[in-house]
């Protein structure tokens, strides 16, 4: 028997899986891309580095034990709207021939609930112009385009 799709916390041994689907979202013109070629020693150093910050958290989708996609939320505390925090989410990837099963929409799901669970007064998230199978998922999930993202590249 199969095991369904879940959403839970990474863990060390999926980091090298994480870094690959990272290859199949990036879409970057970044000169940095292309000077430094990191160790899987320094993914596991910024690993500990993610695990170990509370306002942070990444999570994967596994299907059928195969790490298959993955998000990160962020919860920054903020004095504006009240006080009340705001959530950043970021990187989410689903890879290709795992697309169309509701790994994204779960994976948005899971981390939208935990923002909300966190008192945040919103989610936000980023995506490059050109994701447009991405936006629809957004838009179908409630997000709005209400804002630019301005990114600026080393």
């Amino acid at each position: 028997m199969t095991a369904g799709p879940r959403v839970r916390l990474a863990e060390d041994r999926d980091v090298a899986r994480i870094v690959d689907l990272y290859r199949e979202l990036t879409i970057t013109d970044s000169e940095i891309e292309h000077q430094h070629d990191p160790s899987p020693a320094d993914y596991q150093r910024v690993f500990a580095e993610i695990q170990s910050d509370p306002r942070q958290k990444l999570f994967v989708a596994e299907i059928g034990g195969e790490v298959a996609g993955t998000i990160v939320l962020l919860v920054v505390p903020n004095l504006s709207h009240n006080g009340t925090p705001w959530a950043f989410l970021e990187n989410l990837v689903v890879t290709g021939r795992h697309r169309k099963k509701g790994l994204g929409r779960m994976l948005l799901e899971h981390s939208v609930a935990l923002a909300r669970e966190s008192g945040c007064h919103m989610v936000e998230l980023c995506s490059d112009v050109r994701r447009l199978e991405a936006h629809r998922l957004y838009a179908s999930m409630g997000f709005e385009a209400r804002a630019h993202c301005f990114r600026r590249y080393f």
